[in-house]
């Protein structure tokens, strides 16, 4: 049994895997394009992004673990989606890291860093311009579209913001400790009309993209803010920097964008109130180490014929 190791996302933790005792288990490491293509003939199990041209030189690849939650690639892989190859994600591993961003984002917002930091750059003592500008969260309402692990990553930091929680999925999962329903789908116009916050922690699947567009914007309160964390094509960027610049939200925070690097001419870069931070929010040590602990239980399991943990269905996306 061949471990093909090609992903980057934490290959600082590799050595879990060369620490497990799994009887007959061969680890090879890829670092290049065509290291992979060198290796990926016999392996039966790939830690990395996938390609149809991969795919097509892997006779013997059984199982692929992503290295990320997202795995939006499967709809430009029609031959993954047909074949029997299993594919895993990297779910939960997330949660605290993107959680944290959210707050990041939003608390930077509210409490105007961005201009203070103009201040301290000017060295300019801005208290008079800036006193009864900020704005606190408790109390507000945020809702979550979509209740994944990332999405409940954000609603357990919320509780100790003393925050009011919605939150929809396009799946009827629990909402546990932290929302008393998790609404359908169809309800996301009264989310966006209801809260103050909005949090996007969705997929990107063909039902979600552009699911933000200028006429569901609309529907957000005039003082509201919009944090973007999962994947970038859900928000209709234009809607979006039309409305800040109009004046129709409060704020935003970015960290994905639908095309990345997001484009010299994009009309974010000049969007008042905008915060954009280069899909950052998954960032951290601690969550590299948690990707490659998923990836060595699953390695255990598949050795002992066991289910594996965050099996994606690849025709939906997730």
């Amino acid at each position: 049994m061949k471990l093909l190791l090609a992903g980057k996302e934490g290959e600082a933790f590799f050595n879990l895997v060369d620490e497990l005792t799994i009887p007959g288990l061969e680890v090879a490491r890829a670092t290049t394009p065509d290291e992979v293509q060198a290796q990926i003939a016999d392996a039966d199990i790939y830690y990395g992004f996938p390609t149809a041209d991969l795919l097509a030189k892997a006779p013997a690849l059984r199982w692929i673990q992503s290295p990320s939650a997202g795995v939006e690639y499967v709809a430009r892989i029609p031959e993954l989606v047909e074949s029997e190859i299993i594919l895993t994600n990297t779910r939960g591993a997330h949660g605290p890291s993107i959680g944290e961003h959210v707050f990041a984002l939003l608390l930077a917002l509210t409490r105007r860093i961005p201009t203070c930091l103009e201040w301290q750059k000017a060295r300019h003592w801005g208290r008079i311009e800036g006193y009864r500008t900020s704005r606190e969260i408790k109390d507000s309402t945020m809702g979550i579209v979509g209740f994944g692990a990332i999405g409940r990553g954000v609603a357990q930091r919320a509780r100790g913001f003393d925050l009011h929680l919605l939150a929809v999925d396009a799946q009827a999962v629990d909402g546990g400790e932290y929302v008393e329903e998790v609404w359908p789908a169809s309800r996301l116009p009264d989310l966006l009309e209801r809260s103050n916050i909005v949090v996007v922690a969705t997929p990107l699947t063909t039902e979600t993209r552009h699911l933000l567009d200028a006429e569901r914007l609309a529907m957000m309160q005039q003082d509201s803010y919009l944090i973007v964390v999962s994947r970038g094509g859900i928000v209709e960027e234009e809607a979006l920097a039309a409305a800040l610049h109009q004046g129709r939200l409060a704020g935003a925070g970015i960290d994905v964008t639908e095309t990345e690097p997001l484009p010299p001419d994009s009309p974010l870069w000049d969007a008042p109130n905008l915060l954009i931070t280069p899909h950052l929010a998954g960032d951290s040590r601690e969550k590299e180490h948690r990707c490659v602990e998923i990836l060595c239980e699953n390695l255990t399991r598949y050795a002992n014929g066991d289910p594996l943990v965050n099996v994606v269905d690849k025709r939906l996306g997730y």
